[in-house]
């Protein structure tokens, strides 16, 4: 899989895939053999680059991942070709009528907007529970909800349109 990281204002991109049992990163011209094992509490990390060793802890939301490693703190945005396609897909969007829809069957515990409300890009609109995770919805792009088509305790199907947008 490829992934494009942007660090210090230089992007890079690296392509890691399993050869021989191994991880293996590439970018440029220079491969590096890795081992990655998740240590505890699911953000700290050893890994192994080239047979060195370091303690990394990560802390991700979305493309943004915080790490600390050598006792420095380091931003990295990190996307995955299927992320930056969609990204580049969505810079493209038509303005008009938007539809925010259940991505899986749950219940709509919360409703965060009103008919009437303008929103960006990325607010939460509605927090359905599927699997007793609460999963918040967000807007895809900024608009004015016209529409609201659930309500709160309400149990909805994968799919359902929850919400218009304009």
């Amino acid at each position: 899989m490829k992934y494009l990281t942007r660090f210090a204002g230089e992007e890079r991109e690296f392509v890691l895939e399993r050869a021989g049992g191994k991880l293996v990163a590439r970018s440029g011209d220079r491969t590096y053999a890795i081992d990655l094992a998740l240590v505890g509490d699911g953000t700290t990390f050893s890994l192994l680059v080239d047979g060195r060793s370091y303690d990394v802890v990560a802390d991700v939301v979305r493309e943004e991942v915080a790490i600390e490693m050598l006792g420095q703190r380091f931003a990295v945005h990190v996307e995955d070709e299927r992320e930056r396609a969609a990204h580049a897909v969505a810079g493209q969007k038509q303005s008009g009528k938007r539809e925010l829809h259940a991505s899986m069957p749950g219940i709509v515990i919360d409703l965060k907007v009103a008919v009437g409300d303008v929103v960006e890009e990325g607010r939460t609109l509605v927090v359905l529970e599927a699997m007793k995770m609460q999963n918040p919805l967000a807007a895809e792009s900024a608009g004015k909800v016209t529409r609201i088509l659930c309500k709160k305790g309400e149990a909805v199907a994968a799919g359902a349109l929850l919400i218009e947008l304009e």
